[in-house]
């Protein structure tokens, strides 16, 4: 099995499309962004997200996350939500971010990485699309109130610490989308204290309606080859 790269935004750190969550806030504490950017030998967290997207030999899948395009697929077909705006954490060079733009979504998307988003803007100029692509620390990025009909979080497993903040960013009726590596996972990944346990994610959402709920072994899009545990989690706010 191929090692995935370090796992995105070590900073301080929540989910969803797989991925906003009630409850989660204080699940656990890790450590401000600002201080983990000096881990490794110093290197900031852009410049070592820097360079993972600019390697000829990406480590990660880079067609669109299977979980994420089946939920819009089922989204629309279940009339819960077709379009609307969207946000994409942790984006990178834009698989998911573009996905959601070519479903109709007004797309935004948000990561440290100067050479991702680079490649993000590239690749919507070179499919027609628009993308809103943010240079952001993803912990202190101001996601608003009810601003979001869908929220992706794809393989950003800290973000749980700003779960709250998160939920609250989505509008009624709008949803989240959450994949994660889960607690049994072994290898390259997450910090091990943000790995989902069974359940977490659908105890965080207890008061959302919860859509679909995969736990098991599947292949991560950042752990490439044999499969591993992941966690998957669509789920809709309550409508007013």
């Amino acid at each position: 099995m191929r090692k995935s790269a370090p796992f995105r935004g070590l900073a301080a750190a929540l989910v969803v499309v797989l991925v906003a969550t009630g409850g989660l806030a204080a699940t656990a504490l890790l450590v401000p962004a600002q201080q983990q950017q000096q881990q490794g030998g110093g290197v900031s967290e852009p410049a070592r997200w820097d360079k993972v997207f600019g390697a000829k030999q990406p480590r990660y899948r880079t067609e669109p996350n299977d979980f994420l395009d089946r939920s819009l697929k089922r989204l629309a077909g279940e009339k819960w939500l077709a379009g609307g705006t969207a946000i994409d954490l942790a984006c990178g060079d834009g698989r998911n971010a573009l996905l959601l733009a070519q479903r109709g979504f007004a797309t935004t998307g948000i990561d440290v990485s100067k050479v991702g988003l680079d490649k993000a803007r590239a690749a919507a100029a070179q499919k027609g699309l628009t993308l809103d692509a943010r240079e952001a620390d993803l912990f202190t990025f101001d996601y608003g109130v009810e601003q979001w009909d869908l929220l992706s979080v794809i393989y950003f497993n800290p973000a749980l610490t700003i779960a709250d903040k998160l939920k609250a960013a989505v509008k009624p009726g709008g949803v989240i989308v959450i994949e994660g590596q889960g607690s049994e996972h072994q290898g390259g990944g997450p910090p091990k204290e943000t790995l989902f346990k069974p359940g977490q994610l659908l105890k965080a959402f207890a008061d959302w309606r919860i859509l679909a709920y995969e736990d098991g072994r599947f292949e991560s899009d950042w752990n490439l080859g044999e499969p591993t545990h992941v966690v998957r989690l669509l789920a809709r706010k309550p409508a007013k």
